[in-house]
């Protein structure tokens, strides 16, 4: 399948997909200094998300391009979520493909008592990355062009973006000169983990039909039930 942008628009296989725009004043709340002026509009769009690009079965494909911005000394970034859990108790997990960019990818499990893992995966284009049921994510653009994300997720529950919004951001800050920030909103008795994306994925089983890509993988249906049945993720 080829993808193309037209300004705001993706053109994906023949159709022309209009995104949902994630805008500067969207993001003040998880920015590491929220005060600061970026430079740019408050009504800048800073990414767009593309729901809905294909459907196989109940598991869709979206598509996210990720601006390269400077956010106030920070690098550009997803607003960050969480999946809730399916009915068999399960959270539901996720599947990214690098398209185009360089990506960093902040995964963390929290829980009353505080930060139980943080990992921040480094990914390049064609390689993907597993998000793990039970794991908050953002991602961020670690380039110095537009990250250009697939992914493969059901379509039977929505993101929860409370905890970031509550958390104002993920437990870390990653700044324009590639420092990490803790963010003292989650405490400070945790350290982050830093490893490539496909070390971290491959060691999950789920993982293996994912090294040609995510579009690669559907052929086989078999490969990408767990993405509807959470629970045999493991």
């Amino acid at each position: 399948m080829e993808w193309k942008f037209d300004e705001e628009t993706l053109e994906f296989s023949g159709r022309k997909i209009k995104p949902s725009v994630r805008k500067l004043r969207e993001m003040a709340p998880v920015l590491a200094t929220p005060k600061k002026d970026t430079g740019l509009a408050a009504d800048s769009p800073t990414y767009y998300m593309y729901r809905d690009v294909a459907h196989f079965g109940k598991i869709r494909y979206d598509v996210t391009r990720i601006l390269a911005l400077d956010l106030a000394g920070e690098r550009n970034k997803t607003l960050g979520h969480v999946h809730p859990s399916s009915p068999k108790g399960t959270p539901w997990p996720e599947v990214y493909e690098v398209l185009s960019g360089e990506a960093h990818f902040l995964l963390q499990r929290v829980t009353q008592l505080g930060v139980e893992d943080a990992v921040l995966l480094s990914a390049k284009k064609g390689e993907c990355l597993l998000i793990p049921p039970g794991y908050g994510h953002v991602t961020i653009n670690a380039g110095k062009r537009d990250l250009v994300l697939g992914n493969l997720v059901s379509s039977d529950f929505d993101a929860d973006y409370s905890q970031f919004l509550r958390m104002r951001g993920g437990c870390y800050y990653e700044m324009s000169d590639g420092k990490l920030v803790k963010n003292k909103n989650y405490g400070g008795d945790f350290e982050l983990r830093q490893l490539r994306a496909p070390d971290f994925s491959s060691a999950y089983g789920t993982y293996a039909p994912f090294k040609k890509g995510l579009l690669e993988a559907v052929k086989k249906p078999e490969d990408i039930e767990f993405l509807k049945k959470p629970e045999q993720f493991y």
